[in-house]
């Protein structure tokens, strides 16, 4: 006997949802085709004879919710994670541990770890629970860009700790650029370039397949301008650059905006590009234009912030 829609929509619904069976064996035991199957438990939800409810904390099913719509905006975008927070002390104080377990994974699946340098990043490695790490002594931990003079320290901690931070929990090997990320002089940037100890760290860069950064803007509010003489800052502010990523500058658009070429010993675009998974670590409701210009740049594939910063963001491109 012939079962009209619903009765059969019922049959393969109670096979489906109730008794999981999947929907090629029961396009078997129904003798109808696979494709039928499917729409059929498509009409069931439409018809209303199945309604699907998920029972999670509201408050977090909302925030689960608003990953998939921020990635949504962003299909570049590989996951969104964001935490929960309402004050910037609270994320300030509990962003890493955040990051940690989600960071953990993505470290076990890479050989070759880049690090710019932030207090998010280090808080982040800081966090990082041993357990949840492969030890594994192939392992590279390197540094993308250089360091910062001794007056000027990140998160009150010189910033080859984090890489060596994350070297000894790893039990990896670890490069240092023990030079300024910021040179005056493009000559002194040329024979810097040329040293051994350098020029075989940056050898590196183009094989790195997991990079962890942070992000400034591109005004005084970055700590980036604490290393820049009045010169750099000038032709950084009439750029029209609002983000700056490891030294390498994007207008509003994600468009790169070539300057600081001859003074900066910090990765390329072009091999910050080329990178396989590249984790954005960053909150600050400042930061929202930033943020989007490095997303719309194509150089995040992972990024994980706050719900006060993502709000900032989406009231920025509602406006």
């Amino acid at each position: 006997m012939k079962l009209d829609k619903n009765e059969l929509a019922v049959r393969i619904s109670i096979l489906y949802y109730e008794k999981n069976i999947s929907q090629n064996k029961i396009a078997l035991k129904m003798g109808i085709s696979r494709s039928y199957v499917s729409q059929l438990i498509s009409y069931a939800r439409k018809k209303g004879i199945v309604k699907i409810s998920i029972y999670y904390n509201e408050y977090e099913l909302r925030l689960l919710r608003k990953e998939l719509e921020f990635k949504s905006l962003f299909p570049s975008l590989k996951k969104v994670l964001i935490m929960s927070s309402k004050s910037e002390i609270f994320t300030e104080n509990n962003i890493g541990k955040f990051a940690a377990p989600y960071v953990s994974e993505m470290i076990n699946e890479a050989k070759i770890i880049g690090i710019n340098l932030g207090a998010s990043i280090e808080k982040t490695v800081n966090n990082l629970g041993i357990s949840n790490l492969l030890i594994n002594p192939k392992k590279k931990i390197i540094q993308i860009m250089g360091g910062f003079s001794n007056t000027f320290l990140v998160g009150g901690s010189h910033p080859n700790k984090i890489v060596s931070k994350l070297g000894s929990l790893l039990n990896g090997e670890c490069y240092f650029l023990n030079c300024p990320a910021i040179v005056e002089q493009p000559k002194l940037r040329s024979s810097l370039l040329k040293e051994n100890s350098i020029n075989n760290i940056i050898k590196h860069w183009d094989n790195i397949d997991l990079a962890i950064m942070g992000i400034g803007v591109a005004n005084s509010k970055s700590k980036l301008f604490n290393l820049l003489n009045q010169n750099m800052m000038d032709t950084i502010t009439k750029s029209g650059a609002c983000c700056e990523l490891t030294i390498n500058f994007f207008d509003e658009n994600g468009k790169y905006i070539p300057i600081l070429e001859k003074n900066k010993i910090a990765i390329s675009h072009n091999q910050l590009k080329k990178i396989k998974t590249k984790v954005l670590i960053c909150n600050g409701k400042y930061k929202h234009k930033a943020i989007i210009s490095a997303i719309r740049a194509n150089m995040v594939d992972v990024l994980i912030t706050d719900s006060m910063t993502i709000n900032s963001i989406q009231r920025s491109l509602n406006r």
